[in-house]
Parts: structure tokens; sequence; C-alpha cells
């Protein structure tokens, strides 16, 4: 019983990222699949995306995910007090009591053009065409401090931890093609290959930043060791270097996509239908039935990278710049070249001091890739529980959740799930889904964080999946532990 404390304690503690799917994980939908590509459904056809025909539009669509793992809006914008009462209000010492020593805030979007499956003896065949982007911006708990109360107070004589300071943005389209296999009556195994073409990428690939304030003298050091990479449709840098002979930083740039004269046959060539950036990505996942009430599940998503080659430029800069003070005679000239001159010159000393290097190379970009461990126990034939933990890797740590959840299908035309969802320090997320079947159409929404959408202000995570689903030949499987091996029929 410790142990297992010991390690819900830990998960609870680990700082979250990203890309939620808990509660659609033992959904009756096909969409499970995403999470888990050993998981099917009876159904023999599934047709579902934007492009589909009448379906596609009438009911798009739709996923978004909102994530911060510090604090809510009202905890930073609220009311103030007294005089303030009737004014809003930034409340900067309460939002660094609330921040982690790095804060995230991310946003993800998925847009499904096509997605088909189709049962052939024991085989599940799937294909997927699907617009990914994903950004995910960081800032540093001192970054915040320094901003609020300058470098004088809680600061003074400390280092100024300011690292993993940035912002990451990749957005790619891929294509997949997925299969699935029940090996015997206890293990069901799938894998999807995916091959990727990257869009547009900002990556910090490092980024450290310390700065020190002496407490004698006031004197400023700063570290810094940094490397950043981009690449895009719309321009190219081609030099970004330090001219000795001139003493001034030199930049040239190439503008591809000029904003004046852009027409939609460039766009199409250059964004829509760009293939420069090819990648490949692989999902895996199993189903092992232990006996008829427990079911265990794990499945691993987005192992893979893009190799990022389209106007692919990087930065490059290390050094150490020592700050003790700065000669304000040449500002009391009347003479202003004096001032700027002296000024630019104090800009270029600092930035030949970190050695800026440009780097115009292809670049590998690794996904964030997420690892999920679940299992369900069967009440009755219509209801189940299940637990599941998410580990997902990003920017060199670990980054965890933990669900519980109650599924249940009521009749053949509807099916929900509730979830209760530990993560971004927050202990207030109870996710709900459901399935509506009529005809051949299949309706459904999920989120794991309802009161998100209720109340917004005083939430960290805000999460929603919702589309049409094409089903047919949909036939009850005779034997089956888990809900979402029997989709609506």
């Amino acid at each position: 019983m410790k142990k297992i404390l010991f390690v819900l304690i830990s998960v609870i503690n680990i700082t979250i990222y990203a890309q939620q799917n808990q509660t659609l994980y033992f959904m009756s939908v096909p969409q499970a699949n995403i999470t888990n590509p050993a998981l099917y459904g009876p159904c023999k056809i599934t047709i579902s995306g934007l492009l589909v025909p009448v379906s596609g539009q009438i009911m798009p669509p739709l996923y978004i995910n909102y994530n911060n793992n510090s604090f809510s809006y009202k905890q930073f914008i609220h009311h103030g007090t007294g005089i303030m009462s009737d004014s809003l209000i930034f409340d900067f010492p309460n939002l660094i009591d609330k921040m982690r020593k790095v804060g995230y805030l991310s946003f993800e979007t998925q847009i499904p053009w096509l997605n088909a499956s189709y049962i052939w003896r024991n085989w599940y065949f799937s294909f997927g065409v699907n617009e990914r982007i994903n950004t995910m911006i960081s800032i540093p708990r001192d970054l915040v401090i320094l901003g609020w109360e300058g470098n004088g107070k809680s600061l003074l004589g400390e280092k100024a931890f300011l690292s993993f300071l940035g912002a990451n943005f990749n957005w790619y389209r891929e294509y997949s093609i997925g299969a699935a296999t029940s090996l015997n009556n206890k293990w069901t195994v799938g894998a999807r290959a995916k091959l990727l073409f990257g869009k547009a990428n900002l990556w910090f690939k490092n980024n450290q930043l310390t700065w020190n304030t002496n407490q004698d003298d006031y004197s400023y050091t700063f570290d810094a060791n940094m490397e950043v990479h981009s690449s895009q449709p719309f321009f190219d840098i081609t030099k970004f270097e330090y001219d000795d002979v001139n003493d001034s930083l030199m930049f040239e740039m190439d503008t591809i996509l000029k904003p004046d004269d852009i027409t939609f046959n460039q766009i199409k060539k250059q964004v829509i239908f760009n293939t420069k950036n090819k990648g490949l990505a692989l999902d895996l996942g199993a189903k092992y039935i232990f006996n008829n009430k427990i079911t265990l599940y794990a499945s691993l998503l987005d192992f893979g990278f893009i190799r990022y080659k389209q106007n692919s430029d990087g930065l490059k800069a290390k050094g150490t710049f020592y700050f003790d003070g700065w000669d304000i005679q040449p500002y009391f000239q009347k003479d202003d070249s004096v001032i700027e001159a002296h000024a630019d010159a104090f800009r270029d000393s600092v930035i030949k001091l970190f050695d800026p290097t440009l780097i115009n190379k292809a670049y590998n970009y690794w996904l964030p890739s997420r690892l999920y461990l679940g299992g369900t126990y069967q009440l009755t034939e219509k209801y189940n529980v299940g637990a599941l933990l998410r580990s997902e890797f990003y920017l060199k740590r670990v980054h965890a959740a933990l669900t519980l959840s109650g599924n249940a299908r009521f009749t053949k035309w509807l099916s929900t799930s509730v979830s209760y969802t530990i993560q971004n320090n927050s202990f207030t997320n109870v996710g709900l889904g459901f399935a509506l079947k009529f005809g051949f159409y299949q309706w459904y929404m999920v989120s794991d964080n309802v009161s998100g959408f209720i109340w917004p202000q005083a939430t960290r995570n805000i999460n929603l999946r919702m589309g049409l689903n094409m089903i047919f030949g949909c036939k009850k499987k005779e034997t089956s532990t888990m809900l979402n091996t029997n989709f609506i029929q």
C-alpha cells in the first residue's frame, strides 16, 4: 500500500504538458484507436473527417487542447480591493506564488481531414490524413520575478534561473496506415506507421540562461548557452555574423513569399502541399486480457521525427557577459550621433561576446512521444472502471497524468464515460464523454475537463474532441471484456 501511495504522489508532483486523450482511451468510439492502435470495434467500415461529404461539413470534427501548469486566469487577473474593487488588476505577487520553477503554456489542435477503417477476417486496417499543430511556451519563474520586483530584492546575490525560456511550434501533416490483430484469446496488438510532412517549425533546442547580481557592488553576470532552429516557407536567413573589420553585426535575408504579392498558387505550393520536410513516426499498442474481469493496455505514440530542410535556419550563441556600470559621460553631449554611436558600440560588443553563429543546415525535430499504461475492471456486462497513467517526454523531462474513469454502454445507441484526472498540479479535472448512434451515424463528444468550459477563469486545462462517424456492418462480438471492443451498434 505504501508503494502505491508513493507512486501516486510521484505522479501528482510531475509537471504536465499538452496532449490529453485520457477519457477517450476507454470510450466506445473508433477514435479510441488514436490512443492505442490495438483498440478497435466490431464495425466493418468506419469513415470520418472534414472531407467526408455532408457529415464532414454538417458536424465538422474538432480537437482543441489548452494546458497551463502554473496558474489560472483569475489567479493573475481579477478585481482588486478597496478603491480598486471595481477594476481589474494584474496580481503579480500571486502569479509568482502560484508559478512553478518553469511555467508551461501549451496549445494543440488537430484537423482530421479523412480517417477510415476496415475489418477483414481477423485484421483491422486503418488509414488517416490529419493536420496537427502544437505550440508550447515556457517561462521561468525567476523571469517574472525580475520583471515585477527587479534584481535588487529576492534575487540579489542569487543566480536567477532563466533556462528553458522559449517557445516551440510544430505544424505538420501526417498520413497514417495502421493494422491490428488478435494473436489469441489473450493478446491483441497493433501498430501504425506515419509519413509526416512538416510545414513550419520553431525549436529552442537548448536554452541555458542565468543572471547573477552581486550583492556588494550590484554588478551583473550573464551566462548564456543557446541554440534555436526554425523552418518555414516565407523567408531564409542567409547571413548573421559579426564583422570584425567594420565592428558591426551583419544580417541578410531572402524573402520568398512577399505579403504584397502572395497568390493562392504560391500558398498551395509552398505551404499546403509542401513536401520538403519529411519525417516518420510509429505508434505501437497492445491489449492483454488477464481474466474475464481485468484487461490491461499499453501504447507508445508519436515515436519519430521530422527532417526540416526548407529554409532551415539556426542560431547558436554561448558566452559570459560581465557588466559593472555604464559610462554616462557621452549622454551629456548635445550631439545625438555621439550618443547613438556609444549605444551601438555597446550593443555590438555584447553581441560579439556571445559569438552568434548562423546554422544553415537541415535538422531533426523529434516529436514529443507519449506512453500510456492502463487497465479496466469489468463490473457488469455494461459497466467497467478504468485507470490510466500517461507519460510524455519533452524538454528532457517526463510529464505525467493519472486518470480514473467509469464507462458504461447503456443501450445499443448510447455509451458514456466519466473521468477524474490529476494533472497540471490541478485536482479538479472532471471529464465527460458520450457517443450517440442514429442510423449509420455516430456522434461523439469528449472532454478531460468539462469544468473548464463552465468556469474558464478558474481552469488550467481546456480540452474538447468531437465529431461524426459513419459506421457500417457493426456486429456484436461473442466475447469481450472491455467497452471499446463493443462500439455502439
